[in-house]
């Protein structure tokens, strides 16, 4: 007895189930027809966006390698001026060692007695 009032209360939510899915299926079923199509729709723009996601990965790495050479030129650019400086430097200094040279010739040119006064 107690297994028959437990089924005869069990019948309700089944039904109620039952018409909750009926219910369902009835919203969904003018939607049917057109999930062959959608389904196709999606498998073509499947690689399409495959081929969208490489690009937008391949336009982040880009851009970080963009990033990377930016930054290098700018030192480089600096260790040029650098060089630069230096050089220009070594020359004034190359220069006043020349000319300090010319001098010490001049000098010992000009101290030096001449042969011809000898005689």
């Amino acid at each position: 007895m107690d297994q028959l009032k437990a089924k005869a209360k069990e019948i309700p939510e089944t039904n109620n189930k039952v018409a909750e899915v009926f219910d369902l299926v009835r919203k969904v079923e003018p939607v049917l027809s057109t999930l062959p199509e959608v389904v196709e729709r999606m498998t073509a723009l499947k690689s399409l966006h495959e081929q969208a996601s490489q690009f937008a990965s391949n336009l982040t790495t880009l851009e970080s390698t963009q990033n990377n050479v930016t930054k290098n030129l700018a030192t480089q650019g600096a260790l040029l001026k650098k060089v630069e400086d230096n050089i220009s430097e070594n020359l004034k200094q190359i220069l006043e060692n020349c000319s300090n040279v010319n001098e010490r010739v001049n000098k010992l040119l000009s101290a030096k007695p001449s042969k011809n006064t000898k005689k």
